[in-house]
């Protein structure tokens, strides 16, 4: 949703606002009524009926494309090429007071991929489904994602994880600490004492 957005279209102390204003609507023409039309253009058509203003809908439109597709290849000649402005530091600004911006170019790109979700899904059970130890790990993928399985290192990691660091014994805590500590890890006092003895004897 464009509502809300800090979007300036005056680049200050570069231009006058009519000069700013001038510059917009002539890039936004040309881009609009041009013959040679970018690849992402029916996007930012999209984005303009949607209600976002026609800079960053061309912005948003082009980012989303591959990186290796991208027409033009650069941010800077986005905004000097396309979008009629001086530099790419107004793209900057608007990114950084407008997350939105960035959490759109983002669902963008990801879109193609929800677009063949059923198929990715379908796949999985075929494959996971098909008795063949070829397709065990299409089978742990898909009981995790069931919850029917669940790896041990994520076990052993939630039956380690302390509640309350500040109400356990010194104890407790050693035998936290000595988890990621290679060696035999002494689990009692009297393997703790046998550990003592054995270094003594040394």
């Amino acid at each position: 949703m464009p509502l809300g957005l800090e979007i300036d279209e005056i680049e200050p102390g570069m231009v006058t606002p009519d000069e700013a204003r001038l510059r917009s609507e002539t890039a936004r023409l040309q881009l609009d009524d041009g013959a040679d039309k970018p690849e992402w253009f029916a996007r930012y058509a999209e984005l303009r009926s949607a209600g976002w203003s026609w800079r960053v809908a061309c912005y948003i439109a082009w980012a989303s494309c591959p990186r290796k597709s991208r027409s033009p290849e650069t941010q800077e000649e986005l905004a000097t090429n396309v979008l009629g402005l001086t530099s790419d530091r107004q793209i900057w600004t608007w990114r950084v007071k407008n997350p939105a911006i960035d959490e759109t170019v983002a669902l963008f790109q990801a879109a193609p991929l929800f677009e063949h979700r059923a198929d990715i899904m379908d796949a999985l059970i075929t494959s996971a489904s098909t008795k063949d130890y070829k397709n065990f790990q299409d089978r742990k993928m898909a009981l995790e994602m069931m919850g029917d399985y669940v790896p041990r290192v994520q076990v052993d990691a939630e039956r380690h994880k302390p509640d309350d660091l500040g109400q356990m014994t010194e104890e407790e805590l050693r035998q936290i600490a000595s988890l990621g500590k290679t060696g035999p890890v002494a689990t009692t006092e009297n393997d703790a004492d046998s550990e003592e003895n054995d270094a003594g004897d040394e």
